[in-house]
Order: structure tokens, then C-alpha cells, then sequence
């Protein structure tokens, strides 16, 4: 069993040569001519095949181009290849909570839900509580042999999710010795260090081979305001030259200053007039207070009108400031803001293989992962209404009341040293084992089968979170029978008697708190959630009969899947105490079972125009406990024209389900201002809608009279109650896909090969979440029939709208379609060997209706996040023990938005964008090699528009920065 497990091994590495399965023929060829030819798996199929050639599109990345891109997490390769883009990543979760940290893949763009990894061909348990990507933080860099990516058709083959491929992560399975690797990158402007260490050992017996690693890595976040393009910033301001939305000039121009919010300074702030940030009332009616609790007026800093040099602010009362003096206000953008995540992880895995016979081995794996992540964001920031019989009211403030007849002021307050900065703090354990046995059964049939388990066990905690009806009662200070305590108040505001318990506070100029005020008022919030995945499958694969051409294999597979998670909010979260944050408990789960077949059918061999001809199909059948049973199938034909060229073609059906958050998100609060109802008289009155005949017909089939309006108490009331929930009713998204592609291996120029794949994606029923929209688009459809009509609740006898839900519907439609280019030429230069790889996608079409209306379709394409054309250059050259690698990035100009007019602004191109990297690979002695290299050599920041100059999505927001590594064998 091992002999034929290293000539597949031997086989693949041939593979590796060429970067691409479809053009690494003549390679495994040269395998053949010196041993037996042993059937071998290639990712998008189960059937083990006499060669290399894949039914569907596969790039391979060796773990060795991830040494050479001198990474340490796999997601950073792929979010580089023209054919993905980021999932999340440390540096677009920078904001985000339960998300902090993970690193998703993201195939075509399509989401992180809708692509499968795999690790050994086999589902890994989801990175976050409730989802189905996953963390790519857990798969240990050293382990990594090679990466597969297939794209189309992999649903029937894998299962649900695979709707826009399968990323398939091969990983060693033996190793013979002990290996330490060192590495860290360091960037040329101080933040966003890099540490990685690990060690492997193994060994290779007769009977038993296996290979345990030990990774850990660090990396360290960066404030925006540490990187010189960010001081330097290109925002924008309302153009006070426009007048209309018809005189052709842009409602916004450029600006290069900080934008800064004009109150929520550290000691508080409050106005004494009402009005905004307008010339007139600079500094006579804002006011601040200093660090000893003094009234002064507001430091409006270099954003002063007097220096300034543009208007002061717009409608939402913000000034324009250098970040050298921004005065007491808050920096909208750059205060408490980061490029990254901070990160820190920890993976311990083990493979082996245990040899019971020649026909029979047993195969497992273990891996635990630890890491954490922290989110920092601003200080908790309140509104405070303060009385005017606050017993801390000084008499300056009391003037200053008095003068302008106020029995209370708005204190508006942001300050890190009352309750500390609020930073979301993410642990997640993730553990995973699995127990297989594989074989042949005779010399025709093989099988495969395994049990595994995994659990992620996710923790967050909130530091720096405010109990806020304790604060509004310690603020609400008065004197009582000489004391100054928490008032009780009546319902005419009436002071009434001391609340208990309670500890009283003065926000005015506050810059500290005592221990009695933060342990009434500050707290700490937390939320353990954990998600289970068992798995039991067995595949069996083998030769059904001959055909003249060959013969006719194929591939069984039964498996059963149980997925489950719960959360476990604490009280005050529960109970929506806290600043910010409210969340209930959440339990569900999910059965599938499902059954898979495959077969390979030889058409054609060694005829005119024909040297093979292959037709390839695959059926699943997926019976889920909550959405029912569904299918994927996918239809291919595998035509070698020549020993040149070779034509693929695949048509597919794939599916993605639901996940267990979509399904059973539980209730939480949420709000939604306004009283709009597209079934008020005055509303159908005013509206030019194309749609309002179907709302006037619809809001009487619904029970509403003609000339219907709400009661008016509903008319006064403020904002609109709801709740964010998932939906068991969903049903899983249905897509269908087809691939063309053409692989051609010019005799004429040995060691080029050449792969165009043309590529499709149409998403039906796609999950999209819609909240307050729901009514309007209940009554714009044709009839109530729809699925937005059950997003809210009318009052039966008033007709009011008494609340809505957001939770997902699957309404929406997805269409992509592209060609990706794959180019490879090898060659000796020199002493030495020259490879050279090019890899491109071109985008045709990127467009999505969420309703699938009409009218709300939208094109993406050309677009900030979908450019047209995206490419990756790589270009080795080795020379006896050193390597020299150049990588280009490129990603062509786009635009913001395809609905730009010049009334919106002056600033919507977004020109090309192109990075660098080298790498210095050399041995110094046998066991060890040492490398270094710059990223980003150039020094790249991200292009100056007020979109992109400091999103770190798309670009390089870290700058250049030096890596270097050692890597020592013995």
C-alpha cells in the first residue's frame, strides 16, 4: 500500500511542474515509462484515473510558492489568485465581532458560504459559530503538500456549498526527521509585525508513516494614523458650488483632511442653541469642558474656520482638521481605527498512515487549534441629559443654562479613560479528529471510509461596555438632605426620593472614575458559543467493464452529516443591559444524509482528432432535516484533439444550503427610523412608483380600505420596533454553472503549456437578508403571494405596521461569468532553469437582482470589487541551491460605482493597481536554507480617491516590509 502511495505521490509532484492538472500529461507520462501506472485522485472527482487529467478546472499551488510568497496563513496566497478574492481576513474584520481574526477564502467572489474547503478531500468544521466557511487559521502552513482548486461541477461530487468550487488542501501525510522553520516580516512603517515558528517530525516505517507539526504565529495590529498615506488623506466635502442636482457640477469634491466629528469630546460637550456647525455659531453657543470640569468653549483646532481654508462642515456636524491638532473633536476616521486585527494562533496536528497489510491501511489525523483575536474600537459614547438640578453643575454651566432658559443640555461624551477603550476579544479552540481505513478490495475496486469529529468552541469578550441604565441613574445626581445622590424621579420629573444601591457620577470634565462608580456602572460582557460536526462517509471506486476505448470506472459514496451549534449569551447581554449589544441564545441543528455516484466513460481512443474522448457524470442526492431533499448533478465531456490540444466541457447543477445561523439566528432587537407604509393615502397619493397599481391592489387585498391612513399616534411615535432572526423556511440556492476549456501544449515550444477556461454562474433563490424593504416590496410584487409579505405584522384593526423582521429570503439572483487564462513556460537559462506563471481572469459579467424584479437588476462588473481583468505573475529562477522569485499583483482600473453621474462627484476612477514582491531563496548547508524577501518593493499604498486610500481589502495598506526565514532540517 505505501510503494503505491509514494507513486501517486512521485506522479502529483509531476503535476506541480506544470501548476495546472489539465496540462501535466506529458509530465505523469514520465512517471510511467520507469514504474506501473497506479490509479490516482485528482480533485473534482472521486474516480482514481490512469492519469492526470481533470474532468473540471484545477489550479494547484505547491506549499512550496507559499514559502516563496514568504506567507504563513494559506488565505494570503489565495486571496491573490485572479480567481478568488478576500473572504474576511484580519485586515477587513477590523470592525467586526464575532468575525475578529478568521481568514476566509472567497472563489469568484461569490461569498465564503459558497465555497467548500476541504482538508484531504474531506469537510473541515466552520470557522465561526453558526457559519459553514472555513478559518483557514487552522490548517498548519508547514503541512501544507499542495492546494487544489476546482471550480464547477464540485457540488455533485463534495456536496451543498461548493457552488463556486472546492478549494481541497492536501497535506503531508508522512515525514522522515525533524524540520524547524522560523520566519518574520517586518514592515518599513512601525505595526502589523509577523512571528511565525514550527517544528515537524515524523518518520516513514514499514508499517507505520506519520507527521506531526507544531505552528505557532503572531501578528501584531496598527493603528491607520501609523502609515504616512493615512496622515496624508484624501477625503471629500460637500462642493459648495453646487447648487442643484441638475447644473453638472459634483455634489462632492476632494479634500485632503481628516473629517471630524464636532462633538462626543473626552470631557463632553453640549450646545446652548440649537442649529449645526454653521459659521454663525462657532464658539458662542459649544461648548467643552477642560480636565478640572471648567466651561470653555469648543477647540475646534486647525479645523477652525479661520485656518481651515474649506467650508467648516457639512449637515452632519463635522469639521475638516489636520491630525496634528484636531481640537477636542473626534476623528470620524483614523481615532481608534485599524488596518488589522491583532492575531495570535497556535496548531498541533498529526497524519499517519498505519499499514495492515498490502491491500488494507489505516489512515488519521488529529488537529487542535488555538487562536485569538481582538477587535478595538472606540470608547462606549453617550448622550447624557443632564438636569438642571444636577448637583454638579457648576456656575458657569449654570449661567450659561440660565442665560438661554434651559432646564436641561444634551452632554455628548466619548472618553477612554472613564471605561477603557471597547475591544471585542475572540478565543476559538478548534479540535478535529478522524479515524479511516482505506483500500483495494481486488484488483479493480478500491474504498475509503472514515468517521470524524470536530468542534470549534468560540468565547467573546467585551471589555470597556457600559450597564447604561446605570449610567443614565448615576448622572441623574441631585442634593438630598445634604448628600448628593441618585435621584428617584416621578412621572412630572419630580425628584421623589434616593435610589438605592445606586452610586452617583459627574460625566461633566470627568477623566477618571472611582472604584464604587465602575463597579456600578462598567462591566464586562461575554458570549461562549461552540459548533459540532460529525461526519461518517465510504467511497468505493472502481472499474464497472471495458469498451473498446477503455474502461468504464466509476465512484459510490454514502455519507452522513450532523451539524450543531448553540450560543450562551450572559445575563446582561440578554437582557440588553449593556452599550451596544444584545443577543439571545441560539440552538439548532442539522442531519443530511446523502448518496453520490460518478462514472467516467471512455468514448474514443487514438483516432483521428479524437487521441480520447471521455463523457464524465456525477449525481448527488442530499436529503437535509430542515430544508429536504435536493440534488446536484454535473454533465462533462474530456476530448484530447491532438497530443497538443485538449477541449473540456462541463454543465452542472450545484447547491448551497442554508446555514444553521440563517436558519436559526434567534430574535434580537433592532430599530428602524421613520413611518414610512406604501399603503398610506398620502403616500400612493405622491407616488410616481411603476409599481402602483399593484400597491394600490394589494394594500386592499390585505384589508386596508381605499384611503387608509395610520392612526396618528402610530404617525407620532419614533422609530419602528423589529427583530433580526433567521428563517427555517428557507430553501437551498440553486445554481447553474457550465465551464469550456481549452488546453494546448505546443510541440513547437517545449515546456509551455497554455489553459483558457470560459466559466458561468447563474444563482437562483439566492440568501439575502431584508428587514424595513420587506413591506415595499410585499406590496410592489404582483400579488401577496411573495416572500417578503411575512417580514411584518399589521395591527388587525388599525392597519399599523407594529413591527418587522430581517431575516433572510431567498429572493435573490447572482450571475457571473468570466474566462480564466493559465500560462506556464519552463525553460533552462544559463546555469540554471527558468519557470515563468502567469495567471489571469478575465470578468464578462458580475450582476445581481435581490428581488428579481426588473427593475432592481444592477451590474458589478468593472467595479471597485469586481474589476475587469485581474492577473498574478511569478517567475523563478534556480541556480545550484538558490532561487531568485519575483511576483507581480495586478489588478485593472475600475470605478466606485456604474451608476456615477458627474452630480455625484469628481472622484469615482480608480486607476490600475500593480505590487511586487522578491524572494531570496539559498542552503548555506545541506540542512539549511535561509531566505529573504520584500513585499510590496515599491511601496505601494492603496490609490488616492476618497474609496480606496485606506482599504485594505482590495490593497496593500502594510507598505514595504522585509521577510526573513530560516528553515533547518536534520
Amino acid at each position: 500500500m505505501l510503494k503505491k502511495l509514494n507513486l501517486i505521490t512521485a506522479a502529483i509532484n509531476a503535476v506541480l511542474i506544470t501548476g495546472t492538472v489539465g496540462a501535466a500529461n506529458a509530465f505523469a507520462q514520465e512517471a510511467t515509462d520507469v514504474k506501473p501506472v497506479e490509479r490516482i485522485q485528482v480533485t473534482g472527482s472521486k474516480i482514481k484515473r490512469f492519469n492526470l487529467t481533470s474532468p473540471t478546472p484545477v489550479t494547484v499551488i505547491s506549499g512550496v510558492e507559499m514559502e516563496n510568497a514568504g506567507i504563513t496563513n494559506v488565505n494570503d496566497l489565495l486571496a491573490e489568485l485572479p480567481q478568488a478574492t478576500v473572504g474576511l481576513s484580519p485586515e477587513t474584520t477590523t470592525s467586526f465581532i464575532y468575525a475578529s481574526g478568521l481568514n476566509t477564502t472567497d472563489l469568484r467572489g461569490l461569498g465564503s458560504e459558497r465555497t467548500l474547503v476541504l482538508v484531504n478531500g474531506r469537510r473541515f468544521v466552520a470557522g465561526s459559530v453558526g457559519s459553514t466557511a472555513v478559518d483557514l487559521n487552522n490548517i498548519p502552513t508547514t503541512l501544507i503538500e499542495r492546494v487544489e482548486i476546482a471550480t464547477g461541477g464540485a457540488a455533485a461530487v463534495y456536496g451543498a456549498d461548493a457552488v463556486a468550487g472546492v478549494v481541497n488542501i492536501i497535506t503531508k501525510k508522512s515525514f522522515d526527521g525533524i524540520e524547524i522553520d522560523a520566519s518574520t516580516i517586518r514592515p518599513e512603517q512601525s505595526g502589523g509585525e509577523q512571528n511565525f515558528f514550527s517544528i515537524t517530525g515524523g518518520m516513514e516505517g514499514d508499517k507505520l508513516s506519520f507527521v506531526t507539526s507544531l505552528n505557532y504565529s503572531k501578528t501584531d495590529s496598527y493603528n491607520k494614523l501609523s502609515r504616512d498615506f493615512y496622515r496624508n488623506p484624501v477625503t471629500s466635502y460637500a462642493n459648495p458650488a453646487n447648487k442643484s442636482g441638475t447644473d453638472g457640477i459634483p455634489e462632492r469634491v476632494i479634500l485632503g483632511k481628516q473629517s471630524t466629528l464636532g462633538y462626543y469630546s473626552e470631557g463632553g460637550d453640549f450646545f446652548s442653541k440649537t442649529g449645526s456647525l454653521t459659521d454663525d455659531h462657532y464658539n458662542n453657543h459649544h461648548w467643552a469642558f477642560d480636565n478640572s470640569g471648567n466651561v470653555q468653549a469648543f477647540d475646534y483646532g486647525l479645523g477652525r474656520v479661520e485656518n481651515s481654508g474649506v467650508p467648516n462642515a457639512s449637515a452632519n456636524n463635522r469639521y475638516y482638521a489636520d491630525a496634528s491638532n484636531p481640537g477636542d473633536g473626534v476623528f470620524s476616521h483614523g481615532y481608534k481605527s485599524y488596518f488589522q486585527t491583532p492575531l495570535e494562533r497556535a496548531i498541533l496536528s498529526t497524519y499517519g498512515t498505519y499499514e495492515i497489510n498490502d491491500d488494507h491501511a489505516a489512515t488519521f489525523d488529529f488537529t487542535w487549534s488555538d487562536s485569538k483575536a481582538t477587535t478595538e474600537s472606540s470608547p462606549a459614547f453617550f448622550a447624557h441629559t443632564i438636569r438642571r438640578d444636577n448637583a454638579f453643575i457648576r456656575d458657569d454651566m449654570a449661567k450659561i443654562m440660565d442665560a438661554n432658559g434651559l432646564d436641561k443640555v444634551t452632554l455628548r461624551q466619548a472618553n477612554e479613560n472613564l471605561w477603557g477603550d471597547r475591544a471585542y476579544q475572540q478565543d476559538r479552540s478548534v479540535i478535529r479528529a478522524s479515524l479511516g481505513f482505506e483500500g483495494i478490495l481486488n484488483d479493480d475496486w478500491g474504498y475509503s471510509t472514515y468517521v470524524q469529529y470536530g468542534r470549534i468552541e468560540q468565547d467573546t469578550l467585551w471589555r470597556g461596555e457600559v450597564l447604561e441604565q446605570n449610567l443614565v441613574n448615576a448622572i441623574d445626581a441631585v442634593e438630598l438632605n445634604g448628600q448628593i445622590v441618585c435621584a428617584v424621579r416621578d412621572a412630572d420629573g419630580n425628584v421623589t426620593g434616593e435610589r438605592e444601591g445606586c452610586v452617583a457620577f459627574n460625566p461633566m470634565g470627568a477623566q477618571s472614575a472611582s472604584q464604587a462608580q465602575l463597579n456600578y456602572i462598567a462591566t464586562n460582557a461575554t458570549r461562549t458559543a461552540k459548533q459540532d460536526q460529525l461526519v461518517v462517509a465510504a467511497t468505493f471506486d472502481g472499474l464497472l467493464f471495458e469498451l473498446p476505448a477503455g474502461a468504464v470506472a466509476a465512484a459510490f459514496t454514502v455519507e452522513h452529516r450532523r451539524e450543531s451549534a448553540e450560543t450562551h449569551p450572559d445575563h446582561a447581554m440578554q437582557n440588553g443591559l449593556i452599550f451596544g449589544n444584545s443577543s439571545l441564545p441560539m440552538k439548532g441543528d442539522i442531519d443530511v444524509n446523502e448518496f453520490s455516484t460518478e462514472i467516467s466513460v471512455p468514448l474514443l481512443v487514438d483516432h483521428f482528432l479524437a487521441t480520447d474522448l471521455t463523457f464524465e457524470t456525477a449525481y448527488r442526492y442530499m436529503d437535509y432535516s430542515v430544508t429536504g431533499g435536493d440534488d446536484a448533478w454535473k454533465l462533462s465531456l474530456n476530448w484530447g484533439v491532438t497530443d497538443e490540444v485538449r477541449v473540456r466541457l462541463n454543465r452542472s447543477k450545484s447547491v448551497r444550503a442554508p446555514s444553521l445561523s440563517d436558519l436559526f439566528t434567534p430574535s434580537s432587537q433592532t430599530f428602524n427610523s421613520g413611518r414610512k407604509d406604501p399603503c398610506r393615502a398620502d403616500e400612493i397619493t405622491s407616488s410616481g412608483s411603476e409599481y402602483k397599481a399593484n400597491v394600490i391592489a394589494n394594500c386592499q387585498a390585505d384589508g386596508l380600505a381605499e384611503g387608509w391612513m395610520p392612526t396618528a399616534d402610530w404617525q407620532a411615535a419614533g422609530s419602528l420596533p423589529g427583530f433580526v432572526q433567521g428563517n427555517q423556511a428557507l430553501k437551498n440556492e440553486t445554481s447553474n454553472d457550465y465551464t469550456i476549456g481549452l488546453i494546448y501544449t505546443p510541440e513547437f515550444i517545449e515546456g509551455l503549456d497554455l489553459t483558457l477556461d470560459y466559466w458561468s454562474f447563474e444563482i437562483e433563490g439566492a440568501i439575502q437578508y431584508f428587514g424595513r424593504d420587506s413591506v415595499e416590496l410585499c406590496y410592489e410584487s404582483s400579488s401577496l403571494d411573495n416572500p417578503f409579505c411575512s417580514n411584518f405584522v399589521r395591527n388587525k384593526e388599525t392597519g399599523d405596521i407594529i413591527n418587522y423582521y430581517e431575516r433572510p429570503i431567498n429572493a435573490s439572483i447572482i450571475a457571473k461569468k468570466g474566462l480564466d487564462i493559465e500560462t506556464a513556460y519552463r525553460t533552462e537559462l544559463g546555469n540554471g532553469d527558468l519557470a515563468i506563471k502567469l495567471t489571469a481572469t478575465y470578468l464578462e459579467e458580475d450582476s445581481e437582482n435581490p428581488t428579481g424584479r426588473t427593475a432592481d437588476f444592477r451590474s458589478n462588473v468593472g467595479e471597485m470589487a469586481d474589476p475587469r481583468w485581474k492577473g498574478r505573475f511569478n517567475a523563478i529562477y534556480s541556480h545550484d541551491d538558490s532561487s531568485y522569485i519575483l511576483t507581480a499583483n495586478y489588478r485593472h482600473s475600475s470605478v466606485e460605482s456604474n451608476e456615477w453621474n458627474i452630480e455625484d462627484n469628481n472622484y469615482n476612477d480608480i486607476p490600475s493597481y500593480t505590487t511586487f514582491d522578491f524572494m531570496y531563496k539559498t542552503y548555506l548547508l545541506d540542512e539549511l536554507q535561509v531566505r529573504i524577501g520584500v513585499n510590496n518593493i515599491l511601496d505601494r499604498a492603496p490609490p488616492r480617491n476618497p474609496f480606496t486610500y485606506d482599504n485594505g481589502e482590495f490593497f496593500d495598506v502594510k507598505g514595504r516590509r522585509l521577510s526573513m526565514g530560516a528553515k533547518y532540517t536534520f
